[in-house]
């Protein structure tokens, strides 16, 4: 508004103002805080000189009889004479252009550094990461060396593998029991003491109660605070027959949020039957950086829309938990694999929605974002490709 108001006044006088590149009310979000105090120093001497010309602008339709309002002063006889009330209202118009014009050399120079840094901000970026097909023995240990490294480092005294779930091709989840076992015969060969034993009951989701945090299983108590016990499970997402994307996920049981993934291109259970490797390459074009100031923002917590296509969540849940510091809730998660709930809202501010792409295949998606109660924002392309390397010349 002070913008639309300064560019009339000075388009009146013969001077244009170049347009901003960023509204005014975005520029104090990208200033230092020095930088802030000058910028409202000067926006307070342009409202001062928007008022005085209006003052000015108000006294000069009463002396040439513009006024529209029939309680207005009268100007001449006994009063001050017309021609000295216009030499005094362009006075006062005067005194707040010279006002305006002061401050505007801040403003302008402030409004391109604001708009300068709205820019890197916002600017595309990628993310990307390649996973090369490995026999299913490997990828298994792989992952989950990885992953028993970050427990470690992360400092954990207890980890409870919960099990896992398969999406097959014929769409139907399943949760098999040979996965599972081969994931926790690979971490025991590690270490063997590392996991909990399973709970007599099993596992399942019990939603926290009051200021208790929620729990993995009816017979064990919550956690009372992060990083006493970390939870892992498995997934596998089919892509081609048997070849498909095996996901190792690590969450806090008291935060209930995922910090930590792994994933492997491999085939199911068994030898590989291609002749040659196949390498699946994911990338995401985040069209204006809406991920890392997603992350910088602060503490915000993301679950997915139910029509969400669950490999594509599967693979933003990798890069979100990988390359930025976006929080992905894993209350969800737990409930499909162990059953149990509802995992209810457990701190979810926002939720992704990945949708899959007709137009450019059915490993391509559509990824949008939606706070609660507000719009949703896009914020671009989630590609997987099955690329074969180049044949021996």
């Amino acid at each position: 508004m002070h913008t639309l108001l300064a560019s009339l006044i000075f388009l009146a006088a013969g001077e244009v103002a170049p347009p901003p590149t960023i509204s005014d009310e975005e520029v104090a979000r990208y200033l230092q805080p020095y930088e802030l105090i000058e910028w409202n120093n000067a926006m307070l001497t342009t409202t001062a000189g928007e008022v005085r010309v209006k003052q000015g602008l108000s006294i000069m339709n009463i002396a040439t009889g513009k006024s529209a309002s029939p309680n207005a002063p009268k100007i001449g006889s006994l009063t001050e004479p017309p021609e000295q009330a216009k030499a005094r209202a362009q006075k006062v118009i005067d005194e707040g252009n010279a006002q305006i014009r002061q401050a505007l050399p801040f403003l302008s120079r402030l409004r391109v550094v604001a708009a300068a840094r709205a820019a890197e901000l916002t600017k595309p970026v990628e993310f990307k990461a390649d996973f090369p097909q490995q026999p299913w023995g490997a990828a298994v240990a792989q992952a989950v060396g990885r992953l028993q490294k970050q427990v470690r480092d992360t400092g954990f005294p207890q980890t409870h593998l919960i099990g896992g779930f398969a999406l097959l091709g014929d769409g139907k989840l399943s949760r098999p029991e040979a996965v599972t076992a081969e994931v926790r015969a690979a971490w025991t060969k590690l270490d063997a003491r590392s996991l909990a034993a399973v709970p007599a009951d099993g596992y399942t989701y019990v939603p926290a109660s009051g200021a208790s945090a929620p729990a993995l299983a009816k017979t064990l108590k919550p956690t009372t605070a992060p990083k006493q016990v970390a939870v892992v499970w498995a997934e596998f997402y089919a892509l081609d027959g048997a070849i498909g994307l095996l996901c190792l996920r690590l969450a806090d049981a008291h935060t209930m949020r995922i910090i930590g993934s792994e994933v492997a291109l491999t085939e199911l259970g068994g030898p590989p039957t291609l002749a040659r490797a196949l390498t699946a390459s994911l990338s995401l074009r985040d069209e204006r950086s809406f991920l890392p100031r997603l992350g910088e923002s602060g503490e915000w917590v993301l679950g997915f829309d139910r029509a969400s296509n669950p490999l594509g969540s599967a693979l933003l849940t990798h890069l979100s938990s990988t390359q930025t510091k976006a929080i992905i809730a894993a209350a969800p998660y737990v409930v499909i694999v162990a059953g149990g709930g509802p995992a209810g809202a457990n701190g979810i501010r926002a939720k992704w929605n990945v949708v899959q792409d007709q137009a450019a295949g059915n490993l391509a998606f559509a990824v949008s974002s939606q706070a609660t109660g507000m719009a949703s924002v896009g914020v671009g392309q989630l590609t997987l490709k099955l690329v074969a390397p180049e044949p021996a010349k």
